[in-house]
């Protein structure tokens, strides 16, 4: 399968009509549409060490969930790092794909996988800026903000959180991967006991707390980094004799 026909292959299973205006998503970079795909590296970012991996490893192809370009590049200056790395890949023959809110939307996507890492049920699509960014499930029994913060903190492996109404009892959850922390008014709109992110800012986290909402702010990344194995798991669906690196791994580092 070449370049271009896998790309079809993936835009049909995350259709642009799911990525929000905002977005810029799809094919980043690509040397050579007709270049044959045997190896694909998966990834939540393509950092620096994603892109010396790829290359040390010989990749057909990077697919990734954050965009490796997502502002317009003003120049094509290795000053820039999102130019940077995109040179250094289209000159080492590299392709990137990268999926962003309409893999959140879609089946198996962030939303979906979170709300499966916690066992919900009656999970239903969450309409946000006209899409199914979100999800809304039910825990499988109620436990406190600090009991299901504790929860949050071992499935998800995160090394620290924030959170509000630690006594608060939860037993409906609201989810959206990333940076959601401003739909928070919304998830109190939609029943929530609790609503789970990956960023809030002070403001969100305090007012939320106080219309009685908890809310939890688990790191972006943490709430996203299952994207890199769930595209490995789609490309292995698509065909099963790629070689495929799953690259889980998150870049930032916490004290």
């Amino acid at each position: 399968m070449t370049v271009g026909e896998l790309y079809k292959k993936l835009d049909e299973l995350y259709p642009t009509s799911q990525s929000c205006p905002w977005d810029n998503d799809g094919r980043m970079v690509v040397p050579d549409g007709n270049r044959e795909v045997k190896k694909v590296l998966c990834c939540l970012d393509v950092d620096t060490a994603v892109v010396k991996r790829a290359i040390l490893q010989g990749v057909d192809l990077i697919v990734s969930h954050h965009p490796l370009i997502f502002r317009p590049l003003k120049a094509l200056d290795s000053a820039d790092p999102a130019a940077a790395k995109a040179l250094c890949l289209y000159s080492a023959g590299i392709a990137v794909f990268s999926f962003h809110t309409r893999f959140d939307c879609g089946v198996n996507g962030i939303n979906e996988l979170l709300a499966a890492a916690f066992e919900m049920t009656d999970v239903r699509a969450w309409i946000l800026e006209g899409l199914p960014m979100g999800r809304i499930g039910e825990l499988p029994e109620e436990m406190s903000g600090r009991e299901f913060a504790a929860l949050v903190k071992q499935r998800l492996g995160c090394e620290a959180l924030r959170f509000v109404n630690p006594e608060k009892r939860v037993r409906t959850v609201a989810l959206v991967g990333g940076s959601g922390g401003s739909y928070f008014k919304e998830a109190i709109a939609e029943g929530a006991d609790a609503f789970l992110t990956g960023e809030a800012s002070h403001h969100q986290l305090l007012d939320a707390g106080e219309a009685g909402l908890c809310l939890i702010a688990a790191g972006h990344d943490y709430t996203e980094r299952a994207a890199a194995r769930s595209f490995c798991a789609t490309l292995n669906g698509i065909d099963p004799a790629l070689e495929l690196i799953c690259c889980d791994g998150i870049a930032l580092e916490t004290l």
